[in-house]
Parts: structure tokens; C-alpha cells; sequence
């Protein structure tokens, strides 16, 4: 269920520079669905603040809308372990961010993400044991950012449930975290207490988590040690507790049509019943609020 948006507008180099200057310019979009978009940011400007040991790849599936069992909505996250610092995030999106960045420089053109790929970014302090987390917020320049301690999940090892993933040897455990129990399997053989996203604190990293609920699924497709920077961009961050950042958040999924409206935002998508042409998305759309804490 790969899912694409098309710009109706055409993007240009002025229409980009403006709403990086906060200029009150109306975009408008075209897309077969209510949907939240990411942004294009730009990457020239950042911070090297480690070096990966290793990088490890993860597919990451979710449930797109409330009767997907299919959870063949997906993007591609990759964890970089440094000596100092730890950094997660959705490759596709950076791959692009870059990709558009230097577009901006020679032909002013921006391609366009996938609306599955996550706008959220988190960088552990492996020496302080603090998260810092990212999210971008759809359909403007802003990025959100709170800071929180690595949590302290408590696990329950299920001896008698083991896997084998990517060729290690894998033992299984059950913990609640963010309102949500996950099962996960780890290996002793990278004896690293880390995993996707927020998860970690066994004897090993994780190599696979699903929740309970059947609503997320992070999967290993990758391990190779690899020296990459480590990078924390510099871009316009609004500082705000983690409790403020989840209140927006669900305030801006519940009342999704009135968000694009207050951001300036036209986003028009297909004529129901068959009938030909595009019509503006209702002032009162919800989109699907499912978040992996609640």
C-alpha cells in the first residue's frame, strides 16, 4: 500500500525560499487521500557529534487506517550506534532531504516523500542517558523537540521462545512501554542494550518488536559495521516538554482539516461517486490517530 502525493502547484525555487523565510505563502496540493506530508529540510547545515560503530536497518510496517491488518504500510529505519551517541530515523526520508537539498542548488526541483515515511527522529546519549526527539510537523518547516530519559522498561524473558534472525540466535521478552505491550527478541551475540526507536535495555540488541496489539512490527534487514557521521542538523527547533508535544500532536490528528486550514494549507483530493475532478478536504477531516506511545 505505497501511497504517493503529487503537488498541483508548481514548486518553485521562490515559493520554497518564502516559506523558509515564514512568508504567509498558500500552498496547495493534490493527493488520492486525506493525508498528513513532510516537508522537504534542508541538510547542508549540521553538527558531526559521533562516528557509527555500526549500522543497523530495520523495516518498520504499521497499520495505515483502523481495518488494516495488513500493516503493509512501511518505511525503512536505520539505527547508528556510535561510542557517544545513538541515532534513529527513516533513511528514505533523509536520503531525500538530502537529495532535494542539493536539487535546490541546480534544477529547483523537489521530489516528493511518501506519506508512510516518518517525520520523527530520536539521538540517545548513551553517556547521559537522555533521548532527544525530533518530530517534524506536517506541511510546514517546523520541528518540534523535547527531551526525556531513556526509559526503564521492564522486561520478562520468555525462556522458552527463541527465533533465529539474520543467522543469530534470538531469545524473546514482553515489556510495557508508552501505553503499549511489546514483545521483542534480542541476541546476546551484539551484546548492545539498544533496538528500534525507544526500545532497549536487555542484553542484547533487538532484532525484531511487535506490539500486542498487532499494530507495529520493526524487523532487522541489516547489520554491517560502518563508520557514518553521526548528525544532528541544524534546523529551527521549538523546545516544548513531552507532554506539550503529545497534547499537540493529538489536537493536530483530531482536528486535522482545521490544522491545514490554520497553516495556510489547500489540499484537495478526488470527487467521490465516480464523479471527475478534485475537491478540498472537509474542515472537519480526522486523520487516523494511532501513535506508537500513547
Amino acid at each position: 500500500m505505497k501511497t504517493y502525493f503529487r503537488f498541483l502547484t508548481c514548486l518553485t525555487a521562490f515559493l520554497y525560499f518564502c516559506q523558509m523565510a515564514d512568508a504567509q505563502v498558500r500552498m496547495t496540493y493534490a493527493i488520492d487521500r486525506p493525508a498528513f506530508l513532510i516537508t522537504h529540510l534542508n541538510t547542508d547545515k549540521y553538527n558531526v557529534v559521533d562516528s557509527s560503530l555500526a549500522e543497523i536497518a530495520y523495516k518498520y510496517r504499521f497499520r495505515m487506517t483502523e481495518d488494516d491488518d495488513s500493516l503493509q504500510a512501511e518505511d525503512d529505519m536505520w539505527l547508528l550506534i556510535g561510542k557517544r551517541y545513538v541515532s534513529f530515523f527513516s533513511i528514505n526520508l533523509r536520503n531525500l532531504d538530502d537529495k532535494n537539498t542539493e536539487s535546490m542548488k541546480t534544477t529547483l526541483k523537489l521530489d516528493s516523500p511518501q506519506i508512510t515515511w516518518q517525520g520523527y527522529d530520536i539521538m540517545r546519549d548513551m553517556k547521559e542517558n537522555m533521548l532527544t526527539v525530533n518530530h517534524r510537523v506536517p506541511f510546514t518547516q517546523d520541528v518540534c523537540q523535547y527531551i526525556e530519559p531513556v526509559p526503564n522498561i521492564q522486561w520478562t524473558l520468555l525462556p522458552e521462545d527463541r527465533d533465529t534472525i539474520m543467522g543469530y540466535r534470538c531469545q524473546a521478552a514482553e515489556g510495557e512501554f508508552g501505553g503499549r505491550k511489546w514483545k521483542v527478541w534480542y541476541t546476546d551475540l551484539i551484546p548492545v542494550p539498544l533496538g528500534p526507536w525507544k526500545l532497549g535495555g536487555l542484553k542484547g540488541l533487538i532484532l525484531r518488536a511487535v506490539d500486542s496489539g498487532q499494530n507495529f512490527i520493526f524487523e532487522v534487514e541489516g547489520l554491517a559495521q560502518k563508520r557514518l557521521p553521526v548528525k544532528q542538523f541544524d534546523w529551527k527547533y521549538k523546545k516544548m516538554s513531552k507532554d506539550e508535544w503529545m497534547k499537540f500532536e493529538t489536537y493536530m490528528y483530531n482536528n486535522a482539516g482545521k490544522f491545514v486550514k490554520n497553516n495556510n494549507i489547500r489540499l484537495f483530493v478526488p470527487k467521490v461517486g465516480g464523479e471527475r475532478g478534485l475537491q478540498p478536504v472537509s474542515e472537519s477531516w480526522q486523520e487516523y490517530y494511532n501513535p506508537l506511545e500513547k
